[in-house]
């Protein structure tokens, strides 16, 4: 069991936060910059300990550091774009590890399901070999509003279209954006096509069994499928509980990214 935080290191954290940062920000800039100022704090320096995780299904897959995965893997050369969490994207921690593993295995053909405003796309074009191509997926804007179980979709979040980061960015020209609904997309030109897939599309229990399905048709022998939310949300952990009676899939030391190389 982990050790509770002592009185002095949580005051501590208390000071770290509320620092004189946020305190110039609340006199010049008004509070609703302090106050994201201070969420951002929150989100990068203590969420990952604070938070529990939320998925009622236990963690039954077997946790490995990312280093034991790739023992030669580089994570001090990774510079991110648009590093700090945004509505609806992974942890900081995570988009590191992501881009990492994308730099180590140099991928020439990466799927992504689940665009939302294009941060994880970004990066996964940037850390890729430049002949590559990052194919990513996201709902059209007349599909029917996510369910509650679904997780948000980027309408939901407030975000006008799927990839408005990388619209107007030079790294575009990698990336090719698919307005389409991942479950009933034709993958059948991908298969046996794709070296690195990541998921985190729809979090309903059917949708990530059947882009698991689907990703295990298209990835390479040798690629890498990656989920976000195990042990966060309950589609995504028991999907993958289930998988992994199967296939040996864990998921990485401190983040919610399960990890299967095929």
């Amino acid at each position: 069991m982990r050790e509770k935080p002592s009185i002095i290191r949580r005051i501590m954290r208390l000071l770290f936060v509320t620092n004189l940062a946020a305190f110039y920000l609340l006199l010049r800039e008004g509070k609703r910059k302090a106050f994201a100022y201070l969420h951002q704090i929150w989100t990068i320096y203590i969420w990952r300990q604070a938070l529990a995780l939320r998925s009622t299904h236990p963690l039954l897959l077997p946790e490995i550091p990312i280093e034991m995965l790739y023992p030669s893997i580089d994570l001090s050369q990774i510079e991110l774009l648009y590093p700090l969490p945004r509505a609806g994207g992974v942890r900081v921690d995570e988009l590191v590890i992501i881009s990492a593993i994308v730099r180590h295995l140099k991928p020439k053909r990466l799927v992504e399901i689940g665009t939302a405003e294009g941060r994880t796309t970004l990066n996964l074009a940037l850390h890729s070999p430049q002949d590559s191509e990052v194919i990513t997926l996201d709902l059209p804007p007349d599909a029917s509003p996510a369910k509650p179980e679904s997780g948000c979709d980027y309408r939901q979040m407030g975000i006008p279209e799927p990839g408005v980061l990388f619209k107007n960015h030079p790294l575009s020209q990698k990336i090719r954006l698919i307005l389409a609904d991942s479950t009933k997309f034709d993958w059948k030109p991908y298969e046996g096509g794709v070296d690195f897939v990541f998921i985190d599309g729809a979090h309903d229990y059917e949708s990530v069994k059947k882009d698991t399905e689907n990703a295990l048709k298209i990835v390479k022998i040798g690629g890498v499928i990656l989920w976000h939310d195990y042990g966060v949300v309950d589609g995504v952990t028991k999907c993958l509980n289930e998988l992994a009676t199967q296939l040996p899939i864990c998921f990485i030391s401190g983040t919610s990214l399960a990890h299967l190389r095929k």
